[in-house]
């Protein structure tokens, strides 16, 4: 008996792709030089850190958590490597201090959360504003300048159409899919999200799991923090603002359940395309800041109710 297709299920299952494609389109109808080699150029550019920032809200979610930190991490970041290059501290110390800042950052989360057993919302609400407030004070609420033509390297340079901070993005992306994929941690990440309870009592260590996921989270804001910090030539605690929200559409809209277990590599870097490409689109059609924001709401209560959508199709 020939097997009918259930073309329902289909594109529920593929809408993150045909989204992508839409979003394309009109990016191309929008704008006549969409598809040079410069413009491609700046897309990735522009959504390399956010790509990599949203690769450590997916490992977050997957646990069935969220971090709403991920953007103050990311703005104290910059400030703290642009204060360290100013006062000309060796690149590899300013990077390597700034990136040990965003695992105590993703470290203090965990804590907060599995220790004190305060739920993710609230305790990355809270760590949110700790981290904007350790910004501004170490930044004097200014914008750090510094000047080291080297570190600027890592912003500017290119390989034709493909950023450095392009490159960057995929290895991390091909590294933490392999970690999700093909690693015990992987699986328990995944089960842990799926089923809690029963990952516990296969005698799995479900607090060290969920501490190391946001661990994971800071580590990748400050490889975030660092790269824009080269991009923009300073630091400032408004560079990630609103990069939560960002981050969590790119996960949703790549297929990623907020209940856990569900969500790979592959469709938050779909995600974080579309997201960029409708923030394009939007800067394009001048549309003012506050509506973006707005707009990126509904967009994160679309892919949220369109992730209910896809686990009840794939449970039938």
């Amino acid at each position: 008996m020939k097997k009918t297709i259930d073309w329902k299920k289909l594109l529920v299952k593929n809408s993150k792709y045909i989204l992508l494609v839409v979003m394309v389109i009109v990016s191309a109808l929008v704008s006549d030089k969409f598809f040079t080699s410069t413009n491609i150029s700046n897309l990735f550019k522009q959504n390399a850190a956010v790509g990599i920032v949203a690769l450590g809200e997916l490992v977050v979610i997957l646990t069935g958590g969220i971090d709403l930190s991920v953007g103050a991490i990311v703005s104290m970041t910059t400030v703290i490597v642009s204060l360290m290059l100013k006062a000309g501290m060796p690149i590899p110390i300013a990077i390597g201090v700034t990136l040990i800042v965003g695992l105590l950052a993703g470290f203090v989360n965990g804590i907060l959360i599995t220790r004190f057993k305060i739920i993710p919302f609230i305790a990355t609400l809270a760590t949110l504003n700790v981290f904007n407030g350790v910004g501004l004070l170490l930044s004097t609420g200014r914008q750090v300048f510094y000047k080291n033509e080297t570190f600027l390297k890592i912003g500017s340079i290119s390989y034709w159409f493909l950023p450095l901070m392009a490159v960057i993005w995929l290895v991390i992306a091909i590294i933490v899919n392999h970690i999700l994929e093909r690693t015990k941690a992987g699986r328990h990440l995944k089960g842990f999200g799926g089923n809690k309870e029963a990952v516990r009592l296969s005698g799995v260590n479900v607090n060290r799991v969920e501490l190391s996921a946001y661990i994971v989270s800071g580590f990748l804001c400050a490889i975030g923090g660092v790269l824009m910090a080269s991009r923009l030539t300073l630091g400032s605690n408004s560079v990630g603002n609103g990069w939560e929200l960002t981050a969590i559409a790119s996960v949703v809209i790549g297929g990623a359940s907020m209940t856990g277990g569900v969500g790979g590599v592959g469709g938050v870097i779909v995600g974080t395309l579309v997201m960029g490409l409708i923030g394009n689109i939007m800067n394009l059609l001048k549309v003012s800041i506050y509506w973006q924001q707005i707009i990126k709401g509904i967009i994160i209560l679309i892919a949220v109710y369109g992730s209910s959508v896809r686990k009840k199709e794939s449970s039938k």
